[in-house]
């Protein structure tokens, strides 16, 4: 009796620790998101990428990414490369507190609008990312992803953007 009685315990057991597993793992995983990518065709071949992402729900903080990218291999990298983003909280007297990587900068342009701006060297890609925090009376959020670049001397990328919103 006691050898089955531990041999349920343990069956409960992995069980639970299964379920919890599951629940960690689902938790994890964002229901939803909001994205948008558009790309532009460069002389040579290759392409400009320019993405924006956060999260589709929210309870009181929202992640984030946005990237500029140089796909291709005519040049394989940029002279320079920028991503700026601005992420703004939607509604009346909505505001926003918003995360990033240490090496961007963020510049507040009103209490629900942050920009978010990198710039690479030598490089294919500048990328973007933390977690905003909208203010209870935000509506939605949105993310608006630009780059701009010098792939070379003859190429020079104006900003082109990428908007990720409810509308």
């Amino acid at each position: 009796m006691r050898i089955r009685f531990r041999a349920a315990h343990a069956a409960a057991a992995v069980g639970t620790a299964a379920a919890a597993t599951l629940g960690l793992v689902a938790a994890a995983v964002p229901a939803s998101a909001t994205s948008d990518s558009s790309s532009w065709n460069l002389p040579g071949g290759d392409k400009w990428q320019v993405n924006a992402w956060h999260c589709g729900t929210y309870s009181s903080a929202c992640s984030w990414s946005s990237s500029t990218k140089l796909q291709g291999g005519n040049p394989r990298t940029a002279q320079w490369i920028e991503n700026r983003v601005e992420l703004e909280a939607h509604g009346i007297s909505a505001s926003l507190t918003i995360s990033k990587s240490p090496s961007a900068s963020l510049t507040m342009k009103k209490r629900s609008l942050g920009e978010v701006r990198w710039r690479n060297s030598n490089s294919w890609i500048a990328d973007n990312s933390g977690v905003m925090k909208p203010s209870w009376n935000t509506t939605f959020v949105s993310t608006r992803s630009c780059g701009s670049g010098r792939v070379n001397a003859s190429i020079n990328v104006s900003e082109k953007c990428a908007y990720a919103g409810a509308f």
